[in-house]
């Protein structure tokens, strides 16, 4: 929700695709005006442009690895510091 905000938006309604229904796009100040046409046919060509790519989950695995290996460097740094005796 905007409150407060005074922007120019772009909405694109005619998006083509299953998942979305429109998009808003928000005009940054102090850029070249265009018409209004030109505005809603470069937001278009944008939106087209854009790929829905759902960020998956990572596995046990995966996880596990990342955390070990934070594990192993946070020692590997207290033992350079010299607080662990290596």
């Amino acid at each position: 929700m905007l409150k407060g905000v005074n922007k120019h938006v772009v909405e694109v309604v005619d998006m083509e695709n299953e998942y979305f229904e429109k998009a808003i796009l928000f005009l940054r100040p102090g850029r070249p005006g265009f018409d209004e046409s030109t505005l809603r046919q470069r937001a278009g060509e944008y939106v087209r442009t854009l790929k829905y790519r759902p960020r998956r989950a990572l596995s046990p695995w995966k996880a596990a690895g990342i955390i070990l290996g934070a594990v192993l460097l946070g020692i590997l740094a207290l033992g350079a510091a010299g607080s662990l005796p290596l």
